[in-house]
This record gives C-alpha cells, sequence and structure tokens, in this order.
C-alpha cells in the first residue's frame, strides 16, 4: 500500500541537523519517492543527492536513510542514483 507523503515517518536524526538541512533531506527523501511514479529531471536529482550527501556527509547514515526509505517507501536513493548513469 502506498503512503501519502505526509503519513511518511522519516526516521531521521534530529539532533544532528540544523532545521534547513532537515528541510533539504526531507525534499531529497520526496523527491526520490516522486522520481518512482513521474520522471524526475536528471539535472535535478543530481543536485539534490550531492547537495544531501554534503549534509550527511556520512557513508553509514548514507546506508541507513536508504535502507529507511526501501522499507517506507520501496525506495531506494543508491538504486535510483546508480540507475541514472
Amino acid at each position: 500500500m502506498k503512503k501519502d507523503y505526509n503519513e511518511i515517518d522519516y526516521q531521521i536524526d534530529y539532533d544532528l541537523f540544523k532545521v534547513e538541512e532537515i528541510v533539504k533531506i526531507i525534499n531529497f527523501f520526496k523527491l526520490i519517492e516522486r522520481n518512482k511514479h513521474h520522471k524526475i529531471s536528471k539535472e535535478e536529482l543530481i543536485n539534490s543527492y550531492n547537495e544531501y550527501r554534503n549534509i550527511l556527509n556520512n557513508k553509514s547514515l548514507e546506508k541507513q536513510y536508504d535502507k529507511m526509505l526501501q522499507k517506507q517507501i520501496g525506495v531506494s536513493i543508491y538504486q535510483t542514483m546508480k540507475d541514472l548513469k
């Protein structure tokens, strides 16, 4: 069953980030999900992904969030970005 954007509980460690960074992280997650149903421009995805990675700056956190998104909405950040190439 597909969850509505507002129903998704993103399991982000909010203490690690500033408010504007959290907004960018969540916007990136939503962009990844929208790409599953409606193709988003490659440039927009790459720009948002680069910004996301700069904010996280932590491989294990990236993997953790990728697994969380796969569980929550059935989309892998890693696979989505890999498929762009």
